[in-house]
């Protein structure tokens, strides 16, 4: 669906892309993770034809998109970070204003407005000014506006940006809706919201892709080290001294102190071997008192520490 093989872009002397190779199938949702200025924008207005590549070729179904963008962009819906709203403009009156920019006929229009706004949640405000609106509702404007024209792909420039955790669950439950029928593409820094939307993530840096696969494949090519957690009411030194002597344990750090004979510990185990069990057993036999403990896994927050740092 698309297709992008060596692709870079310069302004002046400065190489914002570096070669990037990456492919989307049909009916995935893909995670396009960086930094600010890693390239995620770049990337994304050379897809939607925004701006021409320095280097290399976008192919959107197997159409070029610098020599047949016009047919590329039929293809494509796309929010940018900043979403593209007429504040003056009631939401009704602007989805009709896209839909006549989209070429959709006008015996069409309502059908699609129609269609665009239930999906999107917005029926009880078509009528309102999109000024009226809070910021959620504008990013679900920016998403029917995307919408409207039924593209088979969607791209989407930080769709999260700004909401609260409540307006975010909202619109990422939108997205994953939206994404059963659809290609989409998003970038995100809240990388919790990419381990519950995306089929696959793509980490870029400095311009180049750094990291590629689905979460659960990243998170255990990680090199980061899992952890258990423990906070046992004990004499700090006695304690640690036992928990060194396990086996199984690489390492032992004391993480923090709750009371004078409090203390929680970060013991690291030998890869792939599951301490938990074990460390209660031993523990509860010393006749220390547990009252937390936990597996720290490999989140995806570690690969993206890892690999942009």
């Amino acid at each position: 669906m698309i297709e992008v093989k060596n692709l870079s872009k310069k302004f002046g002397s400065t190489k914002v892309l570096d070669d990037i190779n990456f492919s989307v199938e049909k009916g995935e949702i893909l995670g396009f993770l960086g930094p600010n200025g890693a390239g995620k924008s770049t990337t994304m207005k050379i897809i939607t034809s925004f701006w021409a590549g320095s280097d290399g070729t976008v192919h959107i179904d197997g159409k070029n998109v610098a020599n047949q963008s016009l047919l590329t962009r039929e293809k494509i819906g796309y929010l940018p970070e900043n979403v593209p709203l007429y504040d003056e403009m009631r939401v009704f009156e602007y989805l009709k204003f896209i839909a006549e920019v989209r070429g959709i006929g006008k015996d069409e229009q309502k059908k699609a407005i129609t269609k665009a706004s239930e999906a999107c949640g917005l029926s009880k405000v078509l009528r309102k000014p999109i000024d009226e609106l809070s910021k959620c509702y504008k990013q679900r404007v920016g998403l029917a506006q995307a919408i409207i024209h039924e593209p088979d792909i969607l791209i989407l420039d930080e769709p999260t940006t700004g909401l609260d955790p409540n307006q975010i669950a909202e619109i990422r439950d939108l997205i994953k809706k939206i994404g059963k029928e659809k290609t989409v593409i998003f970038s995100t820094h809240i990388l919790s919201e990419v381990s519950a939307t995306c089929d696959r993530v793509i980490i870029i840096n400095e311009g180049k892709i750094v990291g590629e696969g689905k979460p659960e494949e990243l998170m255990n090519k990680s090199s980061h080290k899992e952890l258990v957690y423990i906070k046992i009411k004990a004499d700090k030194e006695a304690a640690l001294k036992r928990l060194k002597e396990l086996e199984n344990v690489e390492n032992v750090e004391v993480k923090d102190k709750e009371a004078s004979n409090i203390y929680g510990y970060s013991i690291e185990p030998k890869k792939g071997v599951d301490i938990r069990e074990y460390l209660s057993i031993a523990v509860t036999q010393q006749g220390w008192p547990i009252l937390e403990l936990r597996r720290k896994k490999t989140s995806l927050e570690d690969v993206f520490r890892e690999l942009t740092k």
